[in-house]
């Protein structure tokens, strides 16, 4: 085990068995087992453990639960393959618009669209159709 496993170990250990509310306080308590650790190095440990500070002192964060698919079915309604993308810009603030503008639009092969802040992902079945929503962007540029 190396000398950074080993005093991960003992931060696991420190925070289950106390409350810890800083960084200092946690390097004073690592100190008195016998390990020494720089602010930076610490503050890797921390996030590599997955330790984050929740009403003011530190905590393990959970393992993220998953919902099997299985359990999920129910909300299923279909699923298509796309085997074309394109990325389509736009203004600050007005992908989602624009995404919906697109599938408003019926396009032959649209599987559908992600929008973020300022870029629509554009999900097409085929190279076909990728060619037509290209055309139709383009030809409003």
């Amino acid at each position: 085990m190396t000398d950074t496993e080993r005093r991960r170990t003992v931060i696991l250990e420190l925070l289950t068995e106390s409350e810890i509310r800083s960084q200092q306080e946690l390097r004073d308590a690592l100190r008195r087992r016998g390990h020494e650790a720089s602010q930076p190095a610490l503050s890797r440990d921390l996030r590599a453990l997955r330790v984050a500070k929740r009403d003011g002192a530190y905590r393990v964060l959970e393992d993220e639960r998953i919902t099997p698919l299985e359990s999920l079915k129910s909300l299923l309604r279909g699923v298509r393959t796309a085997t074309q993308f394109l990325v389509v810009e736009s203004e600050p603030g007005a992908a989602s618009a624009v995404a919906r503008a697109l599938e408003a639009e019926e396009v032959d092969g649209l599987v559908g669209t992600v929008a973020g802040d300022d870029t629509v992902l554009v999900a097409l079945d085929s190279r076909r159709s990728a060619d037509r929503v290209t055309r139709l962007v383009q030809d409003l540029l």
